[in-house]
Parts: C-alpha cells; structure tokens; sequence
C-alpha cells in the first residue's frame, strides 16, 4: 500500500536523487550506492512503506505507549544532570564546534542528531497526552518533562513545538472546562516551581531568557538572520524557480548572507532554494497529506498525538531547516495514524 502522502515523499525521494546526481553533488569520498543507502530521505521512504504494510494491534500500541512515556521520563533526568554536567551523555562524535554541549541540551537526543530532541520529543509529549488523561498519575510528570527539557534546549524552536502540543488540551481535547483551568493552573505553578527549583541548583535562568528567547545580547541577531534569509532569498530564486540548484548552498549565496547563516536559514524558503517549485511542492504535499489524515484521526477517534506533534515539526521549519522525516518523532506519529487507520470503524480515506 502506498497512501497518497508516501507517494509524493517517494517521487520527492527520487527527484531529490536526481537533482543531486544532476548538480554534481555527490559529496567527497563517497560512492553513489554508499550515498543512497544513507540517505535519509531514502530511509524514510523504506520506513513509511514497512508502517504502511503493516498492522498493529493493541498489544503493541500499548507497549509503544509505556515505552514512550520511559523515553520522557529518562529524557528528564538526563536533562536535569547535564545542568551541571553538560558532557553527561551527549555524543562526542557531533559536531563540537557548534558548541551544542554547555549551550543547548540536547539529553538523550544527541546519538541520533543535533536537531533531534527539537523534532521527536514534542511529539512524544503530543503523544503521552492523548494516552494519559489529566486525573493519570503520569500526567504531571508529562507536562513538568515537556517545560523543563523544551526549556533547558535553550532553542524557541523546540519551546514553540512543545506548547503547540500542550494547546491540544485547550484546543481539542474532551476536558470539561473546570479541568482546562485546572490545567493551566498546574502550568503556572510548575513555571514557578521550576524557577525556584533552578535558582537552588544555581542555574542561570535569566541569562537563558535574556540571551536565547529575548536576544539582548546579540541584539536580535536570530531574527535578522531570518530577514537576511529572506531577502536573499528574492534575490536568488529567480535564478533558478522551478528545479532549483540541488541539495546545497551555492557559494554566492553564502557569501550573501555575509557569514550570518550557511544555508537560507527558513526550511520552506531553503528547500524552495533546493529544489525548485517542482521538487520542494512533492515534499510540502507529501507533508500536507500527513497533516491532514493525522487531523481525520483526530476528529473521528479524538487522538490528536500526531496532528499536533507533526504541526509543531511543520511550523518550526519557518524558523530552521529540517525536513528529516526518517526521525524518530515522525515515524512515531505515522505508526499511530497507521494504526488508527487500520483499526477505526469510522475512519474514511
């Protein structure tokens, strides 16, 4: 079975191969067999066409969700001792040069990618909220382990995905309106909480504020990143507006952007960059088809883990670039459409 949105991902995939092989990109020390088998394009197709093919029964969706819920758990812990411990558990192997150890906490998240904990936790999080109610005895621990390791990432990216996860409590979910204060009521108290519990531990958490959400130090320098982005954007997109240039910022466009950012530093605007109108409208509708069949599943069986997580992984590609879709996150959330799919009596494609 190949759904409409694994179709567009697939000739995306083929396309992205192409451009690559057309551009002469290949990169340096590598083979074209070595090139596909790793990238991580090709392995989401193989990932999504395995979910695709498979039915899940409840047995495994209820292991999936314990497993999860450990996977948060175990994410804040490490997050909490990489305060003092930056070097706690993080991947020597990453780039240390982007000093990710000591700014950005990434806890456990750093042996798959730097950018992993900003794509795949908030969608657990999304997740654990459909699957434990508000009266659960793990429902405290899911909203203190999405605030504390969304903020100690030090990235808005991450801190905006995760309260987009939370807004389905208000938004979406089933909760009479005594509990939804109650909700937002619990979110203040663990915001303070969380401050005077830093404090004590000695950690600075006006400098994070101050530096990383509210930019008083470099003044601004992240949003007129993205400005700069833009504008360069207008200039060299013309050049080149239905295939794009292939999987790589240009020379020129670098120098453009004046040392600020190596790549068009907005996801859509990047791949547009990339690969044209053609190549970069396949991944956007292959995204689109996923959002909307993950918002079918939530207004027929009230499961919204999945619409809100991979919204959270949409919008936060205005303010990076990261359409990895092979991530952990994203192949959770298409398991449990997958699985609503299958086992819903009031699901229509």
């Amino acid at each position: 079975m190949i759904p409409p949105y694994l179709g567009f991902f697939l000739a995306f995939t083929v396309f992205h191969v192409c451009s690559v092989y057309y551009n002469n990109l290949l990169p340096g020390g590598t083979s074209w067999s070595l090139f596909v088998l790793s990238d991580v394009n090709v392995l989401a197709c193989v990932l999504f066409f395995v979910i695709e093919n498979t039915n899940f029964d409840e047995d495994f969706i209820k292991k999936m969700n314990r497993h999860i819920l450990w996977i948060v758990a175990l994410s804040l812990v490490v997050t909490i001792i990489q305060i003092k411990k930056p070097m706690f558990f993080f991947d020597t192997s990453q780039d240390l040069e982007l000093n990710y150890a000591g700014d950005r906490l990434t806890s456990i998240f750093s042996w798959l990618g730097l950018n992993s904990c900003g794509v795949t936790f908030p969608i657990l999080i999304s997740i654990l909220l459909n699957v434990y109610t508000t009266n659960s005895k793990p429902f405290p621990l899911i909203v203190l382990s999405g605030i504390i390791v969304s903020f100690l990432t030090k990235a808005r990216y991450v801190m905006i995905s995760t309260i987009i996860a939370f807004m389905q409590l208000l938004l979406v979910k089933s909760i009479p309106m005594k509990k939804k204060v109650a909700v937002i009521g619990f979110f203040v108290v663990g915001i303070f909480a969380i401050i005077g519990v830093s404090k004590m531990v000695g950690y600075d958490i006006d400098k994070t504020i101050n530096e990383r959400i509210l930019e008083k130090d470099n003044d601004m320098g992240s949003a007129k990143t993205r400005l700069l982005s833009y504008e360069v954007f207008m200039m060299k997109f013309p050049e080149n507006p239905f295939f794009g240039v292939g999987p790589k910022t240009r020379a020129d466009v670098v120098d453009l952007l004046g040392g600020e950012a190596p790549v068009i530093h907005v996801g859509y605007l990047s791949y547009l960059y990339f690969y044209g109108f053609f190549g970069s409208l396949l991944l956007f509708l292959a995204l689109a088809c996923l959002l909307w069949d993950s918002w079918k599943i939530g207004k027929q069986d009230d499961f919204w883990g999945s619409f809100y997580g991979l919204l959270g992984f949409a919008l936060a590609n205005f303010t990076f670039v990261y359409f990895n879709f092979s991530e952990m996150g994203i192949v959770i959330a298409v398991i449990y459409i997958r699985y609503y799919k299958v086992n819903s009596h009031v699901y229509t494609s």
